[in-house]
């Protein structure tokens, strides 16, 4: 076995003929997750399977010719340099050209064109709750947008419950889990008021999941109201535009979602002072008139009516008291008795009376009547029955019409050779008479 060498020294090998062997070289790729880091510039220079990390230094900002920005496809030429103490791998940037929109970028706006014309970014965005009950959070577990949502509603509205549904931020598995989730978190069976769907911020490839056209068609067609809060404030996802509302981070998401209790108890303060005052203001109002009255000379004369009416009272009562033992008193008891048998009580018993013997009457009455008017009936309809044409076809007689349906009753009427119809009980037929 050959001789082993550190790690250190394997690396400053490889750094003694890469750098040389590459002091200036021109690269073609994607920009993605652009940053500042102090006076530097760092980049990830990418193209499909792929990426080499890219630095600007401080002193060769003003040099470089142009500033990248993520998802912009660029031209840069440097030199490629390895730390050692990291073990990675970087280019130097010394130039930097535009060199057309990326390629996940341009995917971007062409997914994003043809999900509009589907009419996904247009309906309407319904409110959100102002008193949830429970919210549905849809986020990687362990990340920090499920962190920041549990302290966020835990300060703002410790009352609320959350029910968190595990689902992948990134991957393979980012978007059928995110997708199997909506779909859970939403039946009626766990009550949730408002859906969150967060994840923290990353380069455009992290997001990516969160711009497929299932989960995007999936968030518009929510049942319940949903808000987005993926990545950071200058990160811009399809879920975000079909999405009711989107937040700028998973914490406003969560800010947006639940109420302040500290809002609320301030604006219940408010209420109260407001109330109070208004309810002094009309007690005021209310005294004033009372003293008004008070003052008054109606509200003066009312204990002097008061005693002029007691003493009116006392002197009734004493003549009352002396009809019921003078000779006047036999009237009373006289009125009253006749008082008594004009009671309408008493006259409501009488009429009573009075139709129960009219009711026994009429049935009678009625019987009567109807017997007449039926024997009437039947002599009429004997009569009736009498008079039928056709009743003699019973016993045998022939009804004779001529061809209009006229009876002939006479042999005149009937001309030799004439046609006439013959009438039965049971049919009706035609015949020529016999010209002798």
């Amino acid at each position: 076995m050959d001789t082993p060498i550190s790690v250190k020294r394997l690396l400053e090998q490889v750094k003694a003929r890469l750098e040389p062997a590459f002091p200036a070289v021109c690269v073609v790729g994607e920009v993605s997750n652009f940053r500042g880091s102090g006076r530097h510039w760092y980049f990830t220079l990418k193209e499909e399977g792929a990426a080499l990390q890219c630095a600007v230094w401080a002193g060769q900002q003003r040099l470089v010719g142009h500033t990248p920005r993520d998802g912009e496809r660029v031209q840069v030429k440097g030199a490629l340099n390895l730390y050692v103490a990291g073990g990675s791998l970087t280019l130097a940037v010394t130039h930097c050209l535009p060199a057309g929109a990326g390629d996940l970028q341009s995917r971007l706006r062409q997914l994003e064109a043809e999900l509009r014309g589907q009419g996904l970014f247009d309906r309407p965005k319904r409110p959100l709750p102002r008193f949830p009950r429970r919210i549905g959070v849809v986020a990687a577990l362990g990340g920090a947008a499920l962190r920041d949502v549990v302290e966020v509603t835990g300060r703002r509205a410790p009352g609320i419950h959350l029910l968190i549904y595990p689902a992948a931020a990134q991957g393979e598995r980012a978007v059928p889990e995110n997708l199997l989730a909506l779909q859970e978190i939403q039946d009626p069976f766990w009550d949730c008021d408002v859906i969150l769907l967060v994840r923290g911020g990353g380069s455009l490839e992290d997001l990516w999941a969160f711009n497929d056209p299932a989960l995007v068609r999936a968030v518009a067609e929510c049942r319940l109201p949903i808000v987005t809060g993926v990545g950071h404030e200058i990160d811009t996802t399809l879920v975000d535009l079909a999405a009711d509302l989107r937040a700028a981070t998973p914490s406003q998401a969560a800010e947006l979602a639940s109420p302040d209790r500290r809002q609320l108890m301030s604006e219940l303060r408010h209420r109260q002072e407001a109330l109070a005052a208004r309810m002094a203001w009309r007690l005021q109002g209310l005294e004033s008139t009372l003293n008004l009255l008070t003052d008054s000379r109606g509200m003066r004369a009312v204990p002097e009516r008061m005693a002029r009416g007691d003493q009116r009272l006392a002197a009734l009562r004493h003549r009352l008291l002396r009809c019921g033992v003078d000779a006047r008193g036999d009237r009373f008891r006289l009125l009253a008795q006749r008082l008594h048998l004009a009671h309408p009580l008493r006259r409501l018993d009488q009429t009573a009376n009075r139709m129960d013997l009219l009711r026994q009457r009429l049935g009678p009455a009625l019987d009567r009547a109807l017997g007449a008017k039926t024997h009437r009936l039947d002599l009429l309809a004997a009569r009736l029955g009498a008079l039928d044409p056709t009743g003699p076809l019973e016993r045998g007689f022939v009804l004779v019409r001529d061809l209009d349906g006229r009876p002939l009753t006479r042999s005149a009427e009937a001309p030799a050779a004439a046609r006439v119809e013959l009438q039965w009980q049971d049919g009706r037929r035609r015949a020529a008479l016999d010209s002798q």
